[in-house]
């Protein structure tokens, strides 16, 4: 199912200089650009309180916004990038790229593992997942949160790759099929009796006996 487009306000702003933009944030405002193919970005700003919210609502890796610079017309935009402070978290600045909804857009989509492996409930051994999102090419109207992926049936020693994947109408796999997504490792075996902290084994005590002597 494509991502719900989520319609969000902003306005313009100068292109500032670095004491203005720290103003700007302390307003409670986030300075973000809009991006569009063969033309200058263009300065916007968001309210900090109610972008935080929106995201907590709609969090996606991917998401879809209706921006309404100004009051005016929506512009299509896909969030880029958000950039955090490296302590505080606070977001510190977003990208916003314009893009046409017809328009093949290449974009990494998440891979959502679903179920627990026969390997796991039966044979107690670990699913280990070792690729979790995967990059397609599809229309920008058509962009999922996540592909879903069915583990349930795997066992000990089976694994799944990127051809495991159904991908939705119109998507093209950009990702080799051959990438490992995730593979069913056998249980660890417990150290042998033997072997264990303060006993040496038979082998050990001949050796050390032969030395003696």
């Amino acid at each position: 199912m494509a991502n719900d487009t989520v319609s969000f306000p902003a306005e313009t702003r100068a292109a500032e200089k670095k004491s203005d933009v720290t103003d700007l944030r302390n307003d409670g405002f986030i300075p973000a650009i809009v991006y569009s193919k063969g033309e200058a970005g263009t300065p916007v700003k968001l309210n900090e309180h109610d972008f935080e919210m929106m995201l907590k609502q709609h969090s996606g890796e991917n998401m879809m916004i209706d921006l309404v610079v100004d009051g005016g017309k929506a512009r299509h935009v896909l969030l880029k990038d958000i950039q955090h402070h490296p302590m505080s978290q606070r977001i510190l600045h977003v990208d916003f790229h314009e893009i046409s909804l017809d328009r093949l857009v290449k974009v990494h989509v998440v891979v959502d593992f679903q179920g627990t492996p026969v390997g796991v409930t039966q044979g107690g051994g670990t699913l280990d997942i070792q690729t979790r999102e995967v990059e397609v090419e599809c229309k920008a109207s058509a962009i999922v949160d996540s592909l879903p992926l069915d583990v349930s049936g795997l066992d000990i020693g089976n694994n799944v790759t990127v051809a495991d994947l159904s991908l939705p109408e119109g998507y093209t796999l950009l990702t080799a099929e051959t990438v490992s997504l995730a593979n069913m490792l056998a249980p660890r075996v417990k150290a042998d009796a033997g072997t264990s902290e303060g006993g040496a084994t038979e082998g050990e005590d001949a050796a050390s006996e032969e030395a003696e002597a």
